[in-house]
């Protein structure tokens, strides 16, 4: 068998081959390499993301309304480029060379919008970073997730997705402690694109230690039939996304997700204007929460056995609309402060819960595809109106548009716990089809499961 050229001869065993007993299975290389990868992802979007409007209102100049509208186009490559980038992990391309490219062109890009600094051109450049950058974390997803079916398929251990998961988590919290020293000089927000470039190049690199996943798409399809239509992972996905058992889920989750680009787009300029907190220290406050996250996310399992899926999406969306109003209601420092405790409900509701149950409606041919949809028609449409919605608002008032979004997210508590029945994880209806033939066995009786 050729050797893959993306192993660069590191040594690093890929999926096919025999692992290590289950007891090591986190520690392997293979894991290590995807913990990095999502460490160094979530770290490039933490360089980024907690200061950006703050940088689009101190640099550029922008007023609210037309910080809105950037939020806007740096949301519309949402609506192309994950679809089509996922659809091409599932029918030809190597996922890894895909991440590797995105995060070149990233790195380019971010890199130009340091040294040029005209305003025109950084906002073109943040549109291609845009069309780079959107689809690696529908990707990412989709890659860990065929990764661990592989694992599952081949009867050897796997590691829980929020394990995984609370790397980015991490990540997203170093760039904050890094800018808080490199933002006391001159307090230029510029840095903040500096910071994004180290840490885009060295997940580039990682890219190419990421384990290999057979594909099984192909197979799937070679064995379907001659006389069978090929069918496009995309249209399946497209399918099993918006079926009954997972459009009001995808409903509800577009209306958070309109909630949450106002929320992220304005607070930091909240923080700033009302209840004036200093631009160095807006990276601090935030990642209070984030840190807090982190916890969180490791104990998700824990909290999954207790409440569900379905009840840690509800319970961090009341928590959401909760933060929101405190913060509405009364602006400062120690409600900044306070809120942040339910931060790490609000990510698992919002980025982590969703993920797994759109995991489950998954198969082999559109596992990545069906990340790259719902990252489009949910979170890319949302986002776009959102951000167009809540610039106007802040224009208006920068409270009204925190009682806006927690509006919104109320309602999307509502619809989904009203409206959407929990999706089951495959391993339930094994374990219950087991069980059903075991019965079935003793009684001489047939049993439904």
């Amino acid at each position: 068998m050729a050797k893959n050229p993306l192993d660069f001869g590191v040594g690093q065993p890929t999926i096919g081959h025999r692992s290590e007993p289950s007891s090591v299975c986190f520690f392997r290389p293979p894991v290590n390499a995807l913990r990095r990868q999502y460490f160094l992802s979530f770290a490039v979007i933490g360089s980024v993301m907690p200061l950006m409007s703050v940088f689009l209102s101190q640099e550029a100049g922008f007023d609210h309304f037309q910080i809105g509208l950037a939020m806007a186009l740096a949301n519309v490559p949402m609506l192309l480029s994950p679809a089509l980038i996922t659809l091409l992990a599932d029918r030809s391309v190597d996922s890894r060379r895909i991440l590797a490219a995105a995060f070149f062109v990233s790195v380019m890009v971010l890199g130009l919008m340091y040294v040029i600094p005209n305003l025109g051109v950084r906002m073109v450049l943040f549109l291609f970073h845009g069309l780079a950058f959107v689809a690696m974390l529908p990707l990412q997803d989709g890659f860990f997730f065929s990764w661990a079916e592989h694992q599952r398929a081949s009867g050897r251990e796997s590691v829980p997705y929020p394990k995984v998961r609370v790397w980015g988590t991490i990540g997203f919290i170093l760039p904050s402690v890094i800018l808080f020293f490199l933002l006391r000089e001159d307090g230029s927000t510029s840095r903040i694109l500096l910071c994004a470039v180290a840490f885009g190049a060295l997940a580039f690199f990682n890219t190419f230690l990421l384990p290999e996943v057979p594909r099984t798409g192909a197979s799937e399809s070679e064995g379907s039939g001659k006389g069978e239509k090929e069918r496009l992972p995309t249209r399946e996905a497209m399918r099993a996304l918006f079926s009954p058992q997972a459009r009001y889920l995808c409903l509800g989750l577009a209306l958070a997700y309109m909630a949450t680009i106002a929320y992220y787009s304005f607070i930091p300029i909240y923080f700033k204007e009302v209840i004036g907190i200093s631009e160095r220290h807006i990276g601090l406050v935030i990642n209070i929460g984030v840190t807090l996250e982190i916890f969180f996310t490791v104990f998700m399992p824990k909290l999954q056995s207790v409440l569900r899926l379905k009840g840690i999406v509800i319970v961090g969306l009341v928590g959401m609309a909760l933060r929101m109003g405190l913060l509405a209601l009364f602006p400062s420092l120690e409600t900044a402060l306070i809120t942040q405790v339910v931060h790490g409900m609000e990510v698992l509701a919002l980025f982590i819960a969703p993920v797994m149950f759109i995991d489950r409606l998954a198969g082999n041919r559109f596992r990545n595809s069906i990340q790259g949809v719902f990252t489009m028609t949910v979170g890319g449409v949302s986002r776009v109106i959102g951000a167009i919605l809540a610039g106007w608002i802040a224009s208006i008032d920068l409270r009204l548009l925190l009682f806006y979004a927690a509006g919104l997210t109320l309602s999307s508590a509502l619809l989904i716990a009203l409206r959407f029945r929990r999706i089951p994880d495959p391993s339930e209806e094994a374990n219950r089809g087991s069980t059903a033939g075991a019965l079935s066995a003793e009684t001489g009786k047939e049993t439904d499961s």
